[in-house]
């Protein structure tokens, strides 16, 4: 069998956002879930605020300098904000060029504090940003939306998965749940989790693509929702993803969610398998979120 060729990727749209609207108690430590959005905000907004931290702490103790009056800081003008702020900058990073100086025990005791201040931030941002570099992630990317449409016969929801890593994923596994409110007959109200069967939920090997189905019949939990939204308005589809990186040595795992607006009825998944003039296969990943309604042509092709 010919190596599969690869067409050109699009440009990667980060799908990992848990975009179900949740309402949480305040009962979590403020600061360990400010640690965890540290881990996992995006680098722009990692460097942005460690920048606007540095900028604006080391303006603070300009003002500081500055409020401890002329004379405080040798070779400055009096009350110029922006010496006594690049002498900040030179303590803060123990530069210390020797230019200027302090002068008296305030200065000098504001010196002292942020001396220590800048050695604990600089080993708090070179951590931060060690363990983002270390921490493993999947590299799987989820379609946009989920479909329903017949497949053999069968209304079957489909979804697709992507190893965006050239690397492959052994003993990967999808398991696929349908979140929803329900109500007891005392009329208490509960979050119920039905797991759905796939028809192939385990991959030895995951290193392409892989299209996810689950025949909605009449067992189908997921079967009284598609067509009543009456019933919770508000269910969704949680996938989970789980599976040993090659690459990395280490346990990865993703997850991503569907709500009612994701979920495409009657529609089939636009095929990204095509034969080359040599008998090969090629695989398009432009029309990997690309779907249509479903007709009785071609179901979209899966391989690992």
């Amino acid at each position: 069998m010919d190596k599969p060729h690869f067409g050109r990727r699009p440009e990667r749209i980060n799908l990992d956002e848990y975009r179900a609207t949740l309402t949480r108690s305040a009962v979590a430590r403020p600061e360990n879930n400010f640690y965890h959005w540290l881990l996992g905000t995006s680098w722009f907004k990692f460097l942005l605020l460690v920048i606007f931290v540095y900028l604006s702490t080391n303006l603070l103790f300009a003002l500081a300098y500055l409020a401890c009056g002329p004379g405080a800081i040798t070779n400055t003008t009096p009350g110029a904000l922006i010496d006594v702020f690049y002498f900040s900058v030179q303590t803060m990073a123990t530069i210390g060029y020797g230019q200027m100086t302090p002068v008296g025990h305030w200065p000098n005791s504001i010196v002292t504090f942020e001396a220590f201040f800048g050695i604990v931030y600089s080993a708090l941002t070179t951590g931060l940003a060690f363990a983002r570099f270390t921490r493993p992630t999947a590299g799987v990317r989820f379609s946009k939306v989920a479909v329903v449409g017949n497949h053999n016969g069968i209304k079957t929801l489909k979804f697709r998965v992507a190893n965006e890593r050239s690397s492959h994923i052994v003993e990967a596994q999808l398991r696929l749940w349908l979140i929803a409110e329900s109500m007891t007959s005392e009329g208490e109200r509960y979050r119920r989790s039905v797991e759905l069967s796939l028809h192939r939920s385990e991959s030895p090997v995951f290193s392409l693509t892989w299209t996810a189905m689950h025949s909605v019949d009449h067992e189908s939990a997921l079967n009284e929702y598609l067509d009543n939204s009456a019933l919770d308005p508000q269910w969704h589809l949680l996938i989970t993803f789980t599976g040993y990186h090659e690459s990395l040595a280490n346990q990865v795992y993703a997850r991503h969610v569907y709500l009612p607006k994701d979920v495409q009825q009657n529609a089939t998944f636009v095929d990204i398998v095509t034969v080359s003039p040599d008998g090969g296969r090629v695989i398009d990943l432009t029309n990997f979120e690309k779907w249509a309604p479903n007709s009785s042509g071609p179901i979209a092709g899966e391989f690992l």
